[in-house]
């Protein structure tokens, strides 16, 4: 038998290729009357998504098909078999991606086993300009997300995307499995994710953030945290309305923390500095060390205690009682419980902490 002319049916999961033959886009442009729209949700399993203002009351879609395969005939088969719909019912936009499933491609044996072939693949890139104050939801299954400035609520989702949100001006929601996610916002946020890093640049309202495995970063916050993370670092630069904050391997270091603040770890360290006005500090480590500094003009009820480690402070302390593992006593004549905990780590407490 040729193997030149002897040929493989194959049915194939569309992924992208790492290079082919042809290449072939094609750019699509809507434009609709924003007017009666109170919502817009958009699902591409791969591919950019995009979101910013537009001019009050109208929406602009853009779709950019890339499709790469072998030959011109089978791209152009992909790009008119990838649809990209838009629909309105009740009130809601939903723009929806179809990628093709299956393809059956012909391919030489030769041709298989000299290597020289890719199969086809196509994604789609959308660029929306809507209402500013339009809520918009996001889904995606491997492409990124990003939203620029928008006032409305948000709910965004991928999977093996990242998440990139800039100056959002309402509620944001955001969560993904092996992806980081980045957010400045004015408002509230609630971000998850597994495996990938979390950081807040700016959040205006309440922040609620945890992932599994990656670090989280919060940059500067002007309201309360709910942190947490299981194998990486928490850092927080200020905490001005109360922080609670977990991990486990971990270490967690806050700057500037004040109302309620509760860190806890189990095999990290913990570094922060405690300033007014504060309520209550509850610190704990299981076999990490505690390093906490006190603003030099804030009073507080101290209790130092650690099982295997040592006990250390240099603030000005009138002493109730002291042992070689547990002081406990009160700064500058404060009320204010500061509660210091390590089972098998070191504690030290400083001022300067301001």
């Amino acid at each position: 038998m040729n193997r030149t002319l002897a040929a493989l049916l194959i049915s194939a999961v569309l992924a992208f290729p790492a290079g082919a033959a042809e290449t072939l886009r094609e750019q699509s442009e809507r434009e609709l009357d924003a007017g009666g729209i109170a919502s817009l949700s958009v699902e591409n399993p791969r591919g950019v998504v995009r979101v910013s203002p537009a001019e009050k009351g109208r929406i602009k879609l853009t779709a950019l098909k890339v499709v790469r395969a072998h030959d011109l005939e089978t791209a152009r088969r992909f790009a008119s078999e990838t649809k990209v719909s838009l629909s309105l019912e009740g009130g809601k936009c939903r723009i929806l991606v179809r990628y093709p499933q299956h393809q059956q491609v012909r391919v030489g044996l030769w041709q298989m086993m000299s290597g020289d072939f890719d199969f086809p693949g196509v994604e789609v890139s959308l660029s929306l300009a809507v209402p500013p104050s339009l809520p918009v939801t996001l889904h995606s299954t491997s492409g990124d997300l990003y939203t620029e400035q928008i006032e409305g609520r948000q709910e965004l989702d991928t999977t093996s995307g990242e998440i990139g949100v800039s100056v959002a001006g309402g509620v944001v929601r955001a969560s993904t499995t092996s992806g980081d996610i980045r957010v400045s916002a004015r408002g509230a946020a609630r971000l998850r994710s597994v495996s990938g890093s979390l950081t807040a640049e700016q959040i205006g309202g309440p922040l609620d953030a945890h992932t599994t495995s990656g670090e989280l970063v919060v940059m500067a916050a002007l309201d309360s945290l709910d942190l947490g993370t299981v194998s990486g670092d928490i850092r927080v630069e200020r905490a001005p309305r109360g922080i609670v904050a977990t991990t486990t391997s971990g270490r967690i270091e806050t700057g500037a923390a004040s109302g309620v603040v509760q860190l806890s770890t189990s095999s990290g360290d913990v570094d922060v500095k405690l300033v007014p006005p504060l309520t209550s500090a509850e610190i704990s480590s299981s076999s990490g060390d505690i390093a906490a500094r006190l603003a030099d003009d804030m009073g507080c009820e101290v209790e130092l205690k650690t099982s295997n480690g040592t006990v250390d402070t240099s603030v000005p302390l009138e002493v109730r009682t002291v042992t070689r593992h547990r002081v406990t006593g009160r700064v500058r004549g404060g009320t204010t419980p500061v509660v210091l905990r390590s089972a098998s780590g070191d504690i030290v407490l400083t001022g300067g902490g301001s």
